[in-house]
């Protein structure tokens, strides 16, 4: 499981493919053995602090600037964020996830997120045993991506964020699509645009697809995992552009909703015991980051432009990148 997690984390920064994951996936036929709803609930928990970090990666990086881009203005921007992982996240508590049929040891386990040490051992109704896996000790969620900005009329300008679905070999396959809009309010404030700063608004939605290609049982057809990550965000920004440098601060609002679904037959156990789960896993987590502050800059060197920029919220999240820009 935590192979197969780590290799998502992995895919989502680099979209490039993962090698050797094979004898890594044992921890998720162990998950697989808890039957029914508890494979959810194991999977759940365990990587709980993906998905955060996915939406909050996502609602970051949306502007290099709080002016609106000039008509016709155009930068194409390659940019990724790294969300961090409160300590609280890192570890759960089998006991509390609702097990059924299960007795659990004291003490905690890690999510993906957690140390690199082994966690609470789970009895199970055959009185067989299962130790949780441990963490990745990478208390991160990276997520890249590539997009375009254009300024279009009456101080308004678009930002779209695109990947075509790309097969990642050994893997599965990604894609992203997303529309950010920013609006010029100085305009609309009685001698606004005498003001030394500049006041803007702009919301942006984001969608990323997964699905990981999986092969418990030899030869067996159709097992897969496939996720969809939505998330939302507002901000209301104030900034400073001169020549070479822009500097902006902002107050939003993120959100965001993330769904998994583990599909296909999977046959555990063996002789009279064994046993074929249907599509075992299926959950959404909702997301509600709440109100955060960010503060970023871009600086111009002739067409380049060079991005930087933090969010602070329960996922704290940095931003970076280069791009090139032309009247922006």
């Amino acid at each position: 499981m935590k192979k197969f997690l780590f290799s998502i984390l992995l895919v989502t920064f680099f979209l490039a493919p993962i090698e050797d994951s094979h004898g890594q996936l044992k921890e998720i036929e162990q998950f697989l053995d808890a039957g029914g709803d508890n494979v959810d609930a194991l999977t759940k928990a365990y990587l709980s602090p993906l998905p955060n970090g996915i939406i909050s990666g996502l609602n970051s990086g949306w502007t290099t600037k709080a002016k609106a881009t000039k008509s016709l203005g155009f930068s194409l921007q390659l940019r990724a964020s790294v969300a961090t992982v409160p300590t609280l996240e890192q570890t759960f508590d089998a006991s509390t996830i609702g097990l059924e049929g299960i007795s659990v040891s004291p003490g905690t386990s890690n999510t993906i997120s957690g140390d690199n040490s082994t966690g609470q051992i789970l009895t199970l109704p055959d009185n067989s045993t299962l130790t949780l896996p441990s963490g990745t000790n990478f208390p991160y969620v990276p997520t890249p991506m590539v997009q375009a900005n254009l300024g279009l009329f009456l101080g308004t300008d678009v930002t779209v964020r695109y990947v075509p679905e790309v097969d990642v070999q050994h893997f599965g396959s990604v894609d992203l699509i997303g529309v950010g809009i920013k609006h010029d309010i100085n305009q609309w404030i009685p001698g606004g645009k005498l003001l030394p700063i500049d006041l803007t608004i702009m919301a942006a939605y984001t969608q990323l697809n997964m699905a990981v290609d999986l092969e418990f049982n030899q030869g067996a057809q159709g097992q897969r995992v496939e996720s969809s990550t939505e998330a939302i965000v507002t901000n209301f920004l104030i900034g400073k552009t001169i020549p070479f440098l822009s500097a902006y601060a902002g107050l939003g609002y993120q959100s965001g909703t993330f769904e998994l679904n583990m599909l296909g037959d999977y046959v555990i156990g063996s002789g009279v015991s064994q046993t074929t789960l249907t599509d075992p896993v299926s959950y959404s987590q909702n997301y509600d980051g709440g109100i955060h502050f960010m503060a970023g800059a871009q600086i111009k060197l002739a067409v380049l432009r060079i991005f930087a920029e933090v969010t602070t919220a329960e996922y704290t999240t940095f931003n970076g990148g280069i791009g090139i820009g032309l009247r922006n």
